[in-house]
């Protein structure tokens, strides 16, 4: 049996799951590289407190102008961003056409959507296809976020006769938070429609005698050098109290959120990932995602260990990525051996050496994999 067959065969009688990580939202948006690292060991070493208010200014910029701000122009229309958009509309229309066509009937209609993204081209997506999905919001004026307003099904009845449909729905739960998530007070998450916030730390310019470059493969030891001549003034401060507004929500560091209340959002997220994954006849797909988050990588290892009728499939861009995650899983000793790390067909060069025939990009997973599946479902 190939593997078409096996992802049919999986799709039509498991529960569907979706991890889905920065990957495929590249290349309009920058993978985080060594941001986190960086960030979060500036905090433990030992150096001067100016130092490191420039150093961590300088990595907050980064990430703020080559992924944060962004969505704005995704939000307004950028047409650099429709070739993305366009794998996402591709890939949410595939699957919502194979729940339509599923013949199974003791499972919902429902697609649960993991992602630790923060970008807001799931929700265009959706949007824009039309397709029901549940974000965790609830209201008209002042949508609010709750974890009760996932896992609800929905059923379409006929105008004129009495038949009702279930409609296929979307949960969308992003693991670390969204830049489309505001607090209001202490206690509550609200819906912003036009990320104000990000338009609030844009606001607040910054000049390069307060920021220094990050290279791929800084440290902080690399970075300290060369911080002669910079200076952190008003300006650093304005732009650090804007950002740190919008950090109560999104912080890419190992501590992930400094609310409390955002805290406990993202652990009862995480604490919902680990329920699905522990359902009986669960598929799980990761794709664009390394696996280098700890606490979903032991949550996902732990759930395929316990539960021998959960099916992992991780799609690697590349076969180098591809034995970087099977390590990081361990995927070869893993008790069920139900971890399956799919990697891009290989050919010979012509010298003695195997070399991918493709990258496992977004366009690639959507053309070789799903839409391959829904067409042996009864066509595209």
């Amino acid at each position: 049996m190939n593997i078409i067959d096996k992802l049919q065969n999986t799709i039509q009688d498991c529960n569907l799951n979706f991890l889905l990580g920065s990957g495929l939202s590249c290349p309009y948006l920058q993978l985080l590289g060594n941001i986190e690292a960086l960030l979060t060991e500036v905090e433990s070493v030992t150096i001067d407190p100016a130092h490191r208010k420039i150093i961590r200014v300088s990595l907050y910029k980064r990430y703020f102008d080559t992924v944060i701000n962004k969505n704005l122009q995704i939000l307004a229309g950028d047409a650099a961003a429709e070739p993305v958009l366009k794998q996402y509309k591709a890939f949410l229309h595939c699957l919502n056409s194979v729940l339509v066509k599923r013949k199974v009937t003791i499972l919902s209609k429902e697609i649960n959507l993991f992602t630790t993204n923060i970008d807001i081209f799931p929700e265009k997506a959706l949007e824009e296809l039309n397709l029901e999905y549940n974000d965790g919001f609830n209201g008209r004026f002042k949508p609010t976020f709750s974890l009760t307003n996932f896992k609800i099904s929905r059923f379409k009845k006929s105008l004129y006769f009495d038949k009702t449909a279930e409609l296929p729905v979307f949960n969308l739960m992003k693991l670390h938070g969204s830049l489309s998530w505001q607090m209001e007070g202490t206690d509550s998450v609200r819906f912003s429609v036009n990320l104000q916030q990000i338009k609030d730390v844009a606001a607040k310019p910054l000049s390069a005698d307060h920021l220094i470059d990050i290279p791929g493969d800084a440290t902080i030891a690399t970075l300290v050098p060369t911080l002669a001549g910079k200076r952190a003034d008003a300006a650093t401060d304005e732009f650090m109290d804007a950002y740190e507004k919008l950090l109560i929500i999104v912080n890419p560091t190992k501590d992930k959120f400094k609310h409390t209340l955002m805290n406990r959002t993202y652990y009862e997220l995480l604490r919902l990932y680990s329920n699905e994954l522990e359902k009986e006849n669960t598929v799980l797909f990761a794709m664009g995602f390394s696996f280098a988050d700890e606490h979903i990588r032991e949550i996902t290892v732990r759930a395929a260990n316990s539960n021998p009728t959960l099916i992992v499939y991780v799609i690697a861009h590349t076969s180098e990525a591809k034995a970087q995650i099977e390590g990081a899983l361990g995927a070869n000793t893993i008790r069920n051996s139900n971890i399956k790390v799919l990697g891009p067909d290989q050919e010979d060069d012509g010298h003695g050496h195997m070399t991918d025939k493709f990258k496992y990009d977004f366009s690639t997973i959507n053309e070789k994999l799903f839409n391959a599946v829904l067409a042996r479902c009864g066509g595209l």
